[in-house]
């Protein structure tokens, strides 16, 4: 009997506000529902296994047991009120942090996953939710542009390891070429390989830079290449090859995981240099100080004011690259952690083309995405479109480019005589941003965060690799979990890959995490009309919070007049001050700060202030505008109207020639930046209910601006009474 046919909905059967719990808890009542059926469902599991056995705990014990129970219930409590001392991350006054709404199949399939307390270290442990999360990898595979019968992902912790383990297998696929000319040599076996310049050449004449160098696709395989050639050309048992190849493995002198990377790093004679943008995540230097490289390898790429990866600077690092260096990787972010800038992964892939043609020398090129990588679902599923196939020439790419342009028309209030409102077109439009996500399948591994903009309960990172057999190079045998044996196991270039544990760096692992993202992006499918949905509201909401702030100036006296009708506040004096956005945003994520103006006007002029007190004016609004924890306490979440986060750019981070004309327009001097740095404020907007709550009339976004406006209006107050002091 053939399974029922699984019913796809249109993208109008995808109501987004369906997703969520709502601000006031709107679905309270079917969530409710749904937790009940779910822990009744797995009530009725534990009563309908072996039925006929004991009823442990009886009624008469159970009554003995209520004392027990009234303590620990009171200990809930307490819990329970600390807990409303928590942020309010759900609400659309909560615009900080990377933190919002989780998704109700998320929030589900995490409980579900929870009762049932699987451990995804071994299908022993996790017969179900291994399964699953082996197909959230080819469900965020097939996100990337991967081919998800060709690649592996799976789920960690966060980012952080995401980002590890991704270098990790970099470094081992790396060597992968000198473990081979180590097998021809000592077998004095001729192998013709192509080298990245389409050159065919003896392995055994290459040098180690030359080795080291080689595509990473070719790297992979070239071990399966040696067992093909050995058992097709020289007619050798494919057992035995296999057995003599991974035993070679196994002792190679270039085996990092074995000798250690020192040891390996004294015999080539060459030192790594891996590059990334200066605005890269933490976890970068964390990986490379693990890993055995060290922190001083690592090798910082300018950025341009938009916060990208200057990769005109990145070029001249790569071509002019001392001999006595090797590229380990160069990396691209996709959604900085501070700016949400995306770095142009188009340009890096066409450099390391062109890097191949001319100079013998490509290299593993990852993507860490962990907070920008759900904007790719924008490009799945298209009307008109395959999404997993990349457009080749500027043409298809911008036709492709044509077909998602985002635009929506806000009305904003302005001051200007005899205008009462302007409405404006918001974009989110730039071609490199989107030819940077069209090109993303290029990458040889991404770093994808569920559990920032997938709305996923905490812990789920994800790790994707585009060619899976990299788990041949990488395993890790433990009887007790797994019967998969290390190394490579046949000749074909494609391994069917039914495990997790034996490939991973992490060990035991939550299973529920698996049964959240499985259950979320099977009902919300990562497609233009799915998941794209949230991402498309977060970006053009956040392109209305930068307009808003841009054209503060033109609101002023509009704002001015509602505050005065504050009489607690209609003895201050207005000094005229403005916002201004540092950037346009690439995805979601808004740094500004806010300066004294000569006066007020459509175009003010900035009234220079000492980068210091620029600073301390940004701080104080900074400081009325959260809660610390050290407040938590005597200033309760619920006095707090709005939250923002905050961040310093500094010099070592963010290089004052890379900001110049950034900070010389608030009269910065290089000087004062490299001593000082300077304070941002920082907005991620990220909630799904901005364009809902409009309709039903109010415009948080909009009284967000107001706020900001009257916590500024008392800073600069302060401001100046100070310095008059």
């Amino acid at each position: 009997m053939k399974p029922p046919k699984e019913k796809h909905l249109s993208a109008e059967d995808h109501p987004l506000a369906a997703w969520f719990l709502g601000p006031k808890g709107e679905h309270s009542e079917i969530w409710s529902s749904l937790f009940g059926y779910i822990f009744q469902d797995y009530v009725y599991w534990r009563r309908n296994y072996f039925p006929q056995d004991p009823i442990v705990v009886n009624r008469m014990r159970r009554r003995d047991h209520e004392p027990w129970f009234d303590y620990m219930t009171s200990n809930l409590d307490n819990v329970l009120n600390d807990l409303k001392a928590h942020f309010p991350f759900y609400s659309p006054r909560y615009i900080a942090h990377m933190l919002s709404e989780q998704t109700l199949p998320g929030v589900l399939g995490y409980f579900a996953g929870m009762l049932y307390n699987p451990n995804n270290v071994t299908d022993e442990a996790a017969p179900v939710t291994v399964r699953l999360e082996l197909e959230v990898g080819r469900m965020i595979s097939e996100m990337i542009g991967y081919d998800p019968g060709e690649s592996w992902a799976h789920i960690t912790s966060g980012g952080t390891v995401a980002n590890i383990e991704a270098l990790w297998i970099a470094r081992m696929v790396q060597f992968v070429p000198l473990i081979v000319q180590e097998y021809c040599l000592k077998e004095d076996l001729k192998l013709t390989i192509t080298t990245a310049d389409q050159t065919e050449r003896d392995i055994r004449e290459l040098s180690p830079r030359h080795l080291l160098h080689m595509p990473p696709n070719k790297a992979i395989t070239m071990i399966k290449m040696l067992g093909r050639h050995m058992i097709n050309q020289q007619g050798l048992p494919t057992g035995e090859t296999f057995k003599a190849l991974n035993r070679h493995i196994h002792d190679s002198r270039f085996n990092p995981g074995r000798r250690g990377y020192f040891a390996i790093q004294q015999a080539i004679g060459l030192k790594p240099r891996l590059y990334v943008s200066t605005t890269a995540h933490y976890s970068i230097a964390k990986a490379v100080n693990i890993l055995g490289y060290g922190e001083d390898h690592v090798v910082p790429v300018p950025i341009t004011p938009q916060f990208r990866m200057d990769t005109a600077a990145l070029r001249e690092m790569l071509f002019e690259q001392d001999d006595d260096s090797y590229t380990v990787a160069v990396i691209g972010v996709m959604g900085t952690t501070e700016e949400g800038a995306v770095d142009p992964i188009h340009q890096i892939h066409a450099l390391r083309g062109e890097l191949e043609r001319t100079h013998n020398r490509s290299f593993w090129l990852h993507a860490d995405a962990a907070w920008g990588g759900y904007v790719r679902s924008l490009f799945c599923g298209h009307e008109t479109l395959d999404h997993q196939a990349t457009p080749a020439g500027n043409e298809s790419v911008q036709d492709y480019i044509d077909t998602l342009i985002m635009r929506e028309e806000i009305s904003l209030p302005v001051s200007d005589p005899g205008e009462e409102t302007l409405r404006e077109t918001l974009h989110w439009e730039d071609a490199e941003v989107m030819r940077s996500y069209l090109n993303m399948p290029h990458a040889d591994s991404v770093t994808i965060d569920p559990h920032k903009m997938g709305y996923i309960p905490y812990p789920a990172g994800i790790i994707a690799f585009k060619n899976g057999l990299v788990t041949e190079l990488i395993t890790h045998k433990a009887q007790y979990i797994s019967d998969i044996e290390e190394g490579i196991k046949n000749i074909d270039d494609h391994s069917h890959i039914h495990a997790i544990g034996p490939y991973i760096l992490e060990g035991s692992k939550p299973g529920a995490a698996a049964a959240a993202c499985w259950l979320s992006h099977k009902t919300i499918p990562l497609k233009t009309h799915g998941h794209g949905k949230i991402v498309r509201t977060n970006l053009l909401n956040a392109q209305k919070l930068n307009r808003y702030l841009s054209r503060h100036s033109r609101m002023f006296s509009l704002i001015e007049t509602e505050i005065h009708d504050f009489q607690k506040y209609s003895n201050t004096i207005a000094r005229p001050f403005t916002f201004h956005p540092l950037y346009t945003p690439d995805t979601n994520i808004v740094c500004f700060i806010a300066t004294p103006v000569k006066q007020a006007g459509i175009d003010p002029e900035v009234e220079i202030l000492p980068l210091d007190e620029l600073n301390r004016l940004n701080q104080n609004i900074y400081q009325n505008l959260t809660i610390s924890g050290s407040d938590i306490g005597y200033k309760p979440p619920y006095g707090q109207p709005y939250f923002v986060s905050r961040t310093r750019f500094e010099q070592e981070q963010y290089a004052y020639d890379s900001l110049r004309s950034l900070l010389q327009s608030f009269g910065i001097d290089e000087a004062s930046y490299k001593k000082e740095g300077l304070f941002v404020l920082r907005s991620t907007v990220m909630n799904p209910f901005y364009y809902l709550a409009e309709q039903e009339g109010k415009n948080y976004l909009l009284d967000f601006v107001k706020f900001l406006h009257l916590t500024t209006r008392m800073a600069i107050n302060k401001l100046y009474l100070e310095k008059a002091e």
